[in-house]
């Protein structure tokens, strides 16, 4: 298995296979890097495999607006997503200290993943038609990004949820 580090400055691709089921897949180009699946279509918990590792993202209280990341099968996160300002930030903060920013423009469409220190990770832009497709740049090498592969699926579902609750509001 790469290193995400290693397709710095390569295209890569979240999307639906099938419209019909609630599965993913991480790729570069026709190679498979990752699965996410989520155990009903409207669940909150989101399971992410990539090599042999697994985590889940999760909401830990239905009454804080906060996201837990676990390795699968275990009860302890080792990362927590917290939303900051008018919902188009947040800040990942990991067990061991580091943290990543989470960025959504307002206007523009898109959002990334950024350093602590404001350097650009990875930019995302999310393709909208019958099956979901997210495209994905890593725009340079980062050891968070090997570290943690997740804060992608994490960017990315946080991104689901809320074309999900936009769709609510506007059925």
């Amino acid at each position: 298995m790469k290193n995400l580090s290693e397709l710095a400055g390569e295209t890569l691709a979240i999307h639906q296979p099938s419209v019909w089921k609630n599965n993913y897949e991480f790729k570069h180009g026709e190679t498979l890097l990752g699965t996410i699946r989520s155990k009903g279509f409207f669940s909150t918990n989101m399971f992410f495999k990539m090599g042999n590792d697994e985590w889940q993202i999760y909401r830990p209280s239905f009454w804080k607006s906060e996201i837990g990341i676990r390795q699968a099968g275990y009860e302890l996160p080792y990362a927590k997503y917290k939303r900051r300002g008018f919902k188009t930030r947040g800040i990942v903060k990991c067990y061991k200290g580091e943290q990543m920013v989470i960025e959504f423009k307002m206007f523009h469409g898109g959002y990334s993943i950024k350093n602590s220190s404001g350097e650009l990770l990875v930019s995302f832009k999310d393709r909208i038609s019958l099956k979901e497709k997210t495209e994905l740049i890593i725009e340079q090498k980062s050891e968070l990004l090997d570290k943690y592969p997740w804060v992608i699926i994490l960017a990315w579902y946080l991104s689901l949820q809320r074309r999900r609750s936009q769709h609510a509001a506007a059925g």
